[in-house]
């Protein structure tokens, strides 16, 4: 990875919105404040969803008298809104974790309110979009049927039926009409055609007893906690492995809008720095393939957030670096990222690319990742198969084959169905 020193220098702007996640619980006073452009600081600041955190870091560094009335006023409006949307989950939560522990549904809250509650101490910081639910893939249905007890059903409309998504996805979807609150029941932290192999019953297995929003929960091991945001990181920044050494990082990640998700690892790190088992930690990355994932996550946040990452576990996390192929692949996505966000220009084939990195389970962005599903390498049928011979090659390449067509099948039969609904 390259030294710090060889990185672009940074608009003050963005330095600002860097230093409001490094420092936002000590705040350190910029130079040149009466010069900034703030109209631009919070239009990157609601990108990366850090409105409430901007503004946490401003009054604490007694910085707000210096936004001017109207770019002030905007981001008091949008730090509320996070407030709000936070207020407007809790309760919704609150009742599934009652009913979840009275009817004995094991249930760790990921992400979002959870991280914002527990993490950054603050509901506001970064309640997230939706409520993601993790149990064991025994009790979905008991998740879903205490959703539907409350109310929450199936009625976005473009959603496809549960035998889908159970087949093909990684969590089913439902929704209050009333709150417009969305919550995922998840099994699992990535749809099944990646070369991940994350043993979810040992993951629930290493949970504890925890509370939230006082209810009982189940709680990640720390060790669990930074795999599973890195996880959901590099699901959406699926560039990130192959771009560390760009002088432009730090940018690219602002202009993906991906700060925050930094910043949640960041904070787990610096509040567990003693008792964090970072043996523990890679053993568990190298058993589920995600140690290029975890690595590359670390270095971000050892990097530009100053997080206590020893340099002997990033040293233990280096993988292969990815092909030539998807560097370049990934690169000119970052590329794009950078052009959008300077507003200097932009292409149709990447803008379709890179809308649909959240909408479809395959994502076209992530089509390398197919390619590398069908032909693995030894690592991978190792973890999987417990043999990496030539008959296991050839038996797993049939099974890719028959899973994609199944995928393909079911894409269109289930697509009809919506159609037809």
């Amino acid at each position: 990875m390259a030294s710090s020193r060889t990185r672009v220098q940074l608009t003050p702007e963005e330095r600002l919105l860097w230093d409001s996640a490094r420092h936002w619980r000590q705040p350190v006073t910029p130079e040149g404040i009466s010069d900034l452009d703030w109209a631009r600081i919070l239009e990157v600041a609601l990108t990366n969803r850090a409105p409430a955190l901007l503004r946490r870091y401003l009054e604490a560094a007694g910085l707000m008298e210096a936004v001017p009335t109207e770019e002030r006023a905007q981001l008091e409006e949008e730090a509320e809104k996070q407030a709000d949307t936070a207020a407007k989950m809790s309760g919704p939560l609150r009742q599934y974790l009652r009913l979840a522990a009275a009817r004995g549904v094991d249930t760790v809250v990921m992400k979002g309110l959870a991280v914002s509650l527990k993490v950054h101490g603050d509901a506001s910081i970064r309640p997230g979009a939706d409520i993601d639910l993790l149990v064991r893939h025994t009790q979905v249905a008991d998740a879903l049927g205490i959703l539907a007890e409350m109310g929450f059903g199936r009625w976005w409309p473009k959603l496809m039926e549960d035998a889908y998504y159970a087949r093909h996805h990684l969590h089913q979807l439902r929704c209050d009409l009333a709150t417009e609150v969305w919550i995922e029941i998840h099994w699992t932290l990535d749809h099944p055609y990646t070369l991940l192999t994350m043993d979810m019953d040992a993951l629930m297995d290493r949970t504890s007893p925890g509370e939230l929003l006082g209810e009982p929960v189940r709680q990640l091991a720390v060790p669990d906690l930074l795999l599973s945001l890195a996880v959901h990181l590099v699901k959406h920044a699926v560039y990130l492995p192959s771009i560390l050494e760009r002088p432009d990082l730090a940018r690219v990640i602002l202009a993906d809008g991906m700060l925050i998700y930094y910043l949640d690892i960041a904070e787990v790190i610096k509040q567990h720095a003693q008792e964090l088992d970072w043996d523990l930690t890679i053993e568990i990355a190298t058993d589920w393939g995600a140690r290029a994932i975890l690595g590359a996550v670390l270095h971000v946040c050892r990097e530009f957030l100053e997080a206590p990452v020893p340099g002997a576990a990033l040293t233990a996390l280096e993988a292969r670096p990815p092909s030539r192929l998807t560097r370049w692949a990934m690169n000119r996505m970052a590329d794009h990222e950078i052009a959008a966000y300077q507003k200097a220009g932009d292409s149709r084939l990447w803008d379709f690319l890179l809308s649909t990195n959240d909408a479809f389970i395959l994502r076209p962005i992530r089509l390398l990742d197919s390619f590398s599903f069908f032909f693995p390498d030894r690592d991978y049928l190792q973890r999987r198969y417990g043999s990496d011979s030539g008959l296991t090659r050839l038996g797993h390449l049939g099974e890719a084959a028959m899973e994609y067509a199944r995928l393909s099948v079911d894409s269109v039969y289930y697509a009809w169905k919506r159609y037809r609904r």
